[in-house]
């Protein structure tokens, strides 16, 4: 057998001459430098131009425009519907303190404005009917009876006039008459005309809680900046109250 003649294994030196090998001959990758002009476009495009940005300006005020009134609208529809409910509220705890003391609350507000408060009804018969912690007049004093039966000095702050939610205002109270209401206006005018506010004129505008859980049947409405209206109710025979919507002004009809 004829030997074979051993194979030159390839190299990368040659007098003279210039070439590149193969990539894989010798197992390396040769890197070629990218030309001048291809690194200045790649710089340039990390860079926005100034119509892109006033592009995306004029987008993030449009959305703006878009929901800020969105988000005002709800910000002002929840806070009457939290003034509604704070309301319900109060109204609850007044029949409740009128059951505990014996003696009838007076609920009254200023229509146009957010003032409103809930006093005791001051009578002739409280110092005998009524129990501890209501507000009686005796001697031409206005004390508390405590639960001894004693007369207490009277904490006047308790009668304070209350307010709503800044832009929340009392629209309307509306009472339903009724025949007990009347006399127990007469019996306050006639007796203690100077300390009570109920009257017979007046008797229409107030919602009185008895000592027996019974109430007037009413209903306030309250109204904020954009025009919606919401109203509370009570129902004069069990004393149920309840909120609910009575208008929404329509998006960008703001009154």
């Amino acid at each position: 057998m004829t030997p074979q003649p051993a194979r030159k294994t390839p190299t990368a030196v040659a007098v003279g001459l210039n070439f590149a090998l193969p990539p894989g001959s010798l197992g390396l990758e040769l890197s070629q430098p990218k030309p001048k002009s291809a690194r200045r476009r790649l710089s340039l495009r990390n860079a926005f131009t100034l119509l892109e940005l006033m592009l995306v300006l004029v987008i993030m005020v449009t959305i703006a425009s878009i929901v800020t009134p969105s988000l005002g609208e709800i910000f002002e529809r929840q806070k009457l519907r939290s003034a509604a409910n704070t309301m319900q509220t109060r109204w609850d705890k007044a029949r409740i303190e009128a059951m505990r003391t014996g003696q009838a609350q007076v609920f009254e507000c200023e229509l146009g404005s957010s003032n409103y408060s809930v006093k005791p009804l001051m009578l002739g018969g409280d110092a005998t009917n009524a129990g501890a912690g209501a507000t009686i007049v005796t001697g031409g004093s206005i004390v508390e009876q405590d639960v001894n039966g004693f007369a207490v000095a009277a904490d006047t702050s308790l009668v304070e006039s209350e307010t709503l939610d800044d832009g929340i205002v009392f629209q309307a109270c509306l009472v339903a008459g009724d025949t007990r209401a009347f006399s127990v206006a007469q019996e306050s005018q006639s007796e203690l005309g100077t300390v009570n506010d109920l009257s017979i004129n007046n008797v229409a505008q107030r919602i009185i809680f008895y000592p027996d859980g019974s109430t007037s049947t009413a209903e306030a409405q309250l109204k904020n900046t954009r025009g919606d209206v919401r109203a509370i109710q009570i129902r004069g025979i069990t004393g149920h109250t309840r909120t609910l919507e009575v208008s929404n002004v329509a998006s960008g009809a703001e009154s």
